[in-house]
């Protein structure tokens, strides 16, 4: 049956566009873009011994020294000095393990899975230096998201069970660790102002609680964080517009939105099922996560469109290669997203100096964009 001018016409106009939507979309090959990167920083890694809790001094001489605690960021014109030893040791330490697992992921080399596990024995396993999952003197809701660094380790957990990075029953004890700091999560006082709040710890929260669940394959837990992405967060902190406006009112509003960004995406992508999709639920006045990637993205192109006030400090060293842009642009098929992405420059961890900027650390405590585009062995 001959064509007519109009199915000719869309056959002929489908075929030469087909090759640009092969190319135009935001699925990348996120390995072989962060190779580079991730093998430097793996190889940085791999030179760094463990240093747990029990090897940094105590907050106070009668604290136990596996006892996580941190007091949060202060303005720079506070007289006291917040305690942030244990802050940076725990992204030291999820830094180091998630570039090995990235590493080992790209080269298959188990040199970087063994040296990670080292890290891991030392963090969650030995009984003389593992840091203590009931979290005894975390009292202050907002060092919950001092503890977001754990959701990395979480993830990259999964990766090294395959390997000789931990003997199965450290890899259980390490499990179990888990388990108990989900419990802690929904049940302590500090844990669960943190999940009630409108902020940034809310999503780190969320976070942990999603990063906790689907390495233990907690499908309860997993559903109850479901159900609180889609309601309580999406209302209390995204406007209709994609703001956050309890982040925008801080002294650190670019910084405290970007982390939220990073936060409240990654939990998305964790909580998310081929068959269930939270990237595309938004509530009936607008706020979901695709707006709130709409508002961002201008301002990661250029912040000189940001439109709040700048941060009190080192406005200029956040670092704009937020792992929210690549999950969003992936999740919504927005090429333009992955390209800018792809292009903003990655800080490498360890810095060459030996020192970054506290940005740096405090907002963005993911690292490893590979840990969290990659599925993971058994369906993890």
């Amino acid at each position: 049956m001959p064509l007519t001018r109009r199915q000719f016409c869309v056959t002929a106009t489908a075929s030469a566009t087909a090759p640009l939507f092969a190319q135009n979309t935001g699925r990348i090959n996120v390995a072989a873009v962060d190779r580079q990167r991730i093998l430097a920083e793996a190889e940085a890694a791999l030179k760094l011994p463990p240093r747990p809790l029990t090897a940094i001094k105590a907050r106070t001489p009668e604290a136990h020294p596996q006892d996580f605690a941190s007091d949060p960021e202060l303005l720079p014109t506070t007289p006291a000095k917040p305690f942030r030893a244990h802050a940076e040791a725990l992204f030291d330490a999820s830094a180091t393990i998630a570039a090995l697992t990235a590493a080992f992921i790209v080269t298959s080399e188990s040199r970087f899975a063994l040296h990670a596990g080292k890290h891991l024995y030392a963090w969650f396993v030995d009984p003389a230096t593992s840091v203590s999952a009931a979290m005894p003197t975390v009292t202050a809701p907002g060092s919950v998201t001092d503890l977001a660094p754990l959701a990395e380790i979480a993830r990259a957990l999964p990766f090294l069970i395959d390997t000789a990075a931990l003997y199965p029953p450290d890899l259980a004890t390490a499990q179990a660790w888990f388990r108990d700091f989900l419990t802690w999560l929904s049940t302590a006082r500090p844990a669960l102002i943190a999940r009630e709040a409108r902020d940034h710890a809310a999503s780190a929260h969320l976070l942990l609680t999603a990063a906790c669940a689907r390495l233990l394959r907690d499908e309860g837990e997993l559903t109850t964080a479901r159900n609180r992405l889609k309601r309580p967060t999406l209302r209390n902190q995204i406007s209709a517009t994609g703001e956050f406006p309890h982040e925008v009112a801080t002294p650190y509003p670019l910084r405290n939105t970007l982390l939220n960004a990073d936060l409240l995406t990654c939990a998305c992508e964790l909580l998310s099922t081929p068959f269930f999709s939270l990237w595309t639920f938004e509530l009936e006045d607008g706020p979901g996560i695709r707006v709130a990637a709409a508002f961002l993205f201008p301002i990661l192109q250029d912040p000189s469109r940001w439109i709040y006030p700048a941060d009190a400090t080192h406005y200029r060293d956040v670092p704009r290669r937020r792992m929210a842009l690549l999950l969003a642009g992936r999740a919504y098929n927005r090429p333009e997203y992955v390209d800018l992405w792809r292009t903003l420059p990655a800080p490498l961890y360890p810095a060459p100096s030996g020192t970054e900027p506290e940005p740096f650390r405090t907002s963005q405590p993911i690292r490893q964009p590979l840990l969290w585009t990659t599925r993971a062995p058994h369906g993890a």
